[in-house]
């Protein structure tokens, strides 16, 4: 035999074996459906009228009568809650442009205010220095009256 034959039967026999096991596991799977199928249990049924069954369902029903009024009651309060959230939410919400405005302001006012002390600062430098050549002028004036003081009293003497 060719070559190409022999290995086109192989693939064949390969084939058919895949097949064989595929239906043996379909056969297995379908023993086991037939093997988990059970009988319907008919449903019996079972009065019970006890004093103590009847009475502790009342108490129940008294008990979710009083949980629905309560139940009632926190959905109320939760409308008001939620209302007031939703108004502290707008009130920040103001107060958040209202507060950033003003540091706009206060912003303007500092460098306003930085500008004033600057022309301050220019204003008192300037009368130091006025003051500085004032005392120097005294000074001055102090050493030639000092001097005409000398002069008259050696003239006097």
């Amino acid at each position: 035999m060719n070559q190409p034959t022999e290995d086109r039967i192989k693939h064949l026999e390969e084939e058919q074996r895949q097949l064989k096991d595929g239906q043996k596991r379909l056969e297995e799977e379908v023993r086991q459906l037939r093997e988990q199928r059970t009988e319907e249990i008919k449903a019996v049924r079972v009065e019970v009228a006890s004093e103590d069954v009847i009475n502790r369902l009342k108490t129940l029903e008294g008990d979710t009568t009083v949980l629905k009024d309560d139940v009632g009651v926190l959905k109320i309060e939760m409308k008001g809650a939620r209302a007031d959230i939703r108004v502290i939410k707008a009130n920040q919400s103001d107060l958040r442009g209202y507060i950033e405005e003003e540091f706009k302001v206060i912003g303007k006012k500092q460098d306003e205010h930085q500008e004033l002390i600057g022309q301050l600062i220019s204003v008192g430098e300037d009368h130091t220095k006025r003051f500085d050549k004032i005392d120097e002028n005294i000074a001055e004036q102090g050493q030639k009256l000092d001097l005409i003081l000398k002069l008259l009293q050696s003239r006097g003497e």
